[in-house]
């Protein structure tokens, strides 16, 4: 037996290499639910638009259509009642080209039960040019520049359509203007005429757009900071009791490289964290993100904060378009998925940027199966299998939404399915096994997922994290914040992202909180995941994605306590000559072992020749040794 089991490997290993047979609604969207739209505690109106009306304009019934229209001039107050149920009211007028309109309704500010929205109506008669519900409370406005001469209709109704004798109303027909406004200084909006604001100091100002895009003011900001300094940067205006969007940029001393960007971290406020690296002058931006038009106050507040031990991270790609999944390759390659270009992109240890697999629709989660293929979660209904040389196929299909992956280390993979809110498990290759319902948790289901130290499947259901042990779901931790895709390190301490709160979170292996900011340097982290030395060994580095400015980061090294638990496949150590002897009829391989030795080559559902040169190729027999994709 030991002569032919001699004689079969050299006949293998001189065998040419043949080939292996390939055998609507994000969780995103879903999360955002979780959101509590901001409450208006105060009514206060923003002091660009007049508010003495040259005369009073009662309205006349019928006008609830352009032909009927009421007439108002610049400076008017219209007057009105919105009665009976789905009653219309329609005002009209003229306008030269280029004058910022400003109409404004004061009801639910003057104690009408009326909740109003407003239509701007171009001189056709028909085309909608702007439409707004609730600005100041339910009161609504529009801020509108005329690209043209001619005569504008505006609309009011009830929201929802309704109506009666007590919705009253008054209409403020006017020129929007743009006076300084607190510590703002106009004009502001590029880098050269930034308004300075000290680290420690507050500035406040209003976003009031002067050019001929209604939605196009941006306030700059300039402020120094020394190297080692965590700056947050704080804005407040839906905090005034307006419904209002504002969002927030970090750009770097050249003006046009950004740094940090932030919508909704306090509701409709937002608030960023940046770690200073080199010592120089740094911009904030203010702007409007519902691009409304309708100007409104904010405050900016500049702090000084303590980073967290992951604290300053290092930029190892950029320009990577929507970076969302990571995964790690043997040899210490990044993959990242790419939503905005349908692909995933390899990040070498240098840093270079390769596309590695085109043709994928909203790729998210990323795994490594036993075999050395990467899975890619689609949301369009099916997990993709993307051999090392690109080539992508759909490989598991019957799953509805899936949207994360994981290989567990007996080769199993798990995906998370956010068509039925299920955890579903299938074999190495590819065979359903058992789904489990967890709609139980609660949020937004099953989403991102890992496999912890056990064996056992990890998943986030937006700001909880839940484990399956035993057939039963168990809650481990709950965060102030939404947690993305996550990792643990061989202590079982968990890395968490929240890309709202710009952080990485650290808990322990029970779920109590070690460092709430791990790191702040990171504007949005996605996906989280520890790097391998070129042995494929784990090590004690962590990378991850941020979407939000299309880069991957690496956090302070000097942070990471321990190395990275091992991620996904752990091979059987199976003897060469076992291995070989079961090709003469000699035994020694579970049916398990036979299943992968076959995946691993030829797929053609037995154990032969090819399965065997594939096993040798791969290095894991030659000593025995166990190894993690």
């Amino acid at each position: 037996m030991r002569t032919s089991i001699l004689i079969l490997l050299a006949v293998v290993v001189a065998t040419p290499g043949l080939a292996q047979t390939p055998s609507v609604r994000s969780w995103r969207d879903a999360v955002r639910q979780l959101r509590t739209a901001p409450t208006a505690r105060l009514t206060r109106r923003s002091a660009q638009v007049a508010t003495i009306a040259t005369s009073i304009v009662a309205e006349s019934e019928p006008n609830n259509t352009v032909p009927t229209a009421d007439s108002v001039g610049l400076g008017d107050r219209a007057t009105g009642v919105v009665n009976p149920a789905g009653d219309v009211d329609t005002w009209f007028l003229d306008l030269t080209a280029g004058q910022f309109l400003s109409v404004d309704v004061d009801a639910a500010q003057v104690g009408s039960p009326l909740d109003a929205t407003l239509e701007l109506i171009a001189p056709d008669g028909t085309t909608s040019l702007a439409f707004n519900d609730d600005f100041d409370g339910f009161d609504s406005r529009i801020s509108y520049r005329v690209p043209q001469s001619g005569r504008y209709y505006v609309v009011i109704r009830a929201f929802g359509a309704s109506g009666g004798p007590g919705l009253t109303y008054a209409i403020n027909f006017d020129k929007v203007t743009c006076p300084v406004v607190g510590t703002e200084q106009e004009p502001n909006d590029n880098p050269g005429t930034a308004a300075p604001v000290a680290i420690g100091d507050s500035g406040s100002g209003e976003i009031c757009p002067q050019d001929d895009n209604p939605a196009g003011d941006v306030d700059y900001w300039a402020f120094t900071a020394r190297a080692g300094t965590t700056v947050e940067l704080d804005v407040d205006a839906a905090a005034l009791g307006l419904f209002v969007d504002p969002v927030i940029a970090l750009y770097a001393s050249d003006g046009t490289t950004q740094l940090a960007f932030n919508d909704d971290e306090d509701g409709a406020d937002s608030r960023l964290q940046y770690s200073i690296i080199t010592t120089g002058t740094y911009y904030a931006t203010v702007a409007d993100a519902a691009g409304s038009g309708n100007p409104f106050p904010y405050m900016l507040h500049v702090r000084s904060i303590t980073p967290g031990p992951g604290d300053p991270i290092t930029v190892r790609a950029q320009g990577l378009g929507r970076p969302w999944g990571l995964a790690v390759g043997s040899t210490g390659d990044l993959f990242v998925s790419d939503l905005s270009g349908n692909r995933v992109v390899r990040v070498s240890g240098q840093g270079v940027v390769t596309t590695f697999a085109t043709g994928i629709p909203t790729p998210q989660g990323l795994a490594f199966d036993a075999f050395g293929n990467l899975l890619v979660a689609s949301t369009h209904g099916a997990v993709y299998r993307v051999t090392p040389q690109g080539q992508a196929t759909r490989f598991i299909t019957d799953a509805g939404i899936p949207i994360w992956v994981a290989v567990a280390p007996d080769g199993r993979i798990w995906l998370t399915d956010l068509s039925d809110r299920s955890l579903r498990r299938y074999s190495s290759t590819g065979e359903f096994e058992a789904r489990f319902d967890a709609i139980s948790v609660g949020g937004s289901g099953p989403g991102p997922l890992a496999i912890g130290p056990s064996g056992e499947p990890y998943f986030s259901q937006g700001t909880e994290i839940w484990k399956l042990a035993n057939g039963e779901l168990r809650r481990v931790l709950r965060s102030a914040f939404i947690i993305w895709a996550f990792a643990f390190d061989v202590a079982g301490n968990i890395y968490a992202p929240a890309p709202a709160a710009g952080r990485i979170q650290l808990f322990d292996a029970t779920g109590a909180i070690v460092a709430d900011t791990f790191a702040i340097g990171p504007d949005a982290p996605q996906a989280v995941a520890f790097g391998r030395d070129a042995t494929g060994a784990t090590v004690a580095r962590l990378f991850a994605t941020d979407p939000r400015v299309g880069r991957v980061f690496e956090v302070n090294p000097a942070g990471v306590a321990h190395p990275g638990q091992p991620v996904g496949y752990v091979a059987p150590p199976i003897p060469l000559d076992v291995a070989a002897a079961s090709l003469l009829g000699g035994g020694g391989l579970s049916a398990a072992d036979l299943q992968y030795l076959d995946a691993l080559g030829n797929n053609n559902g037995r154990y032969d020749v090819g399965d065997l040169q594939a096993y040798l190729r791969t290095g894991g027999a030659l000593a025995g040794a166990r190894s993690n994709r």
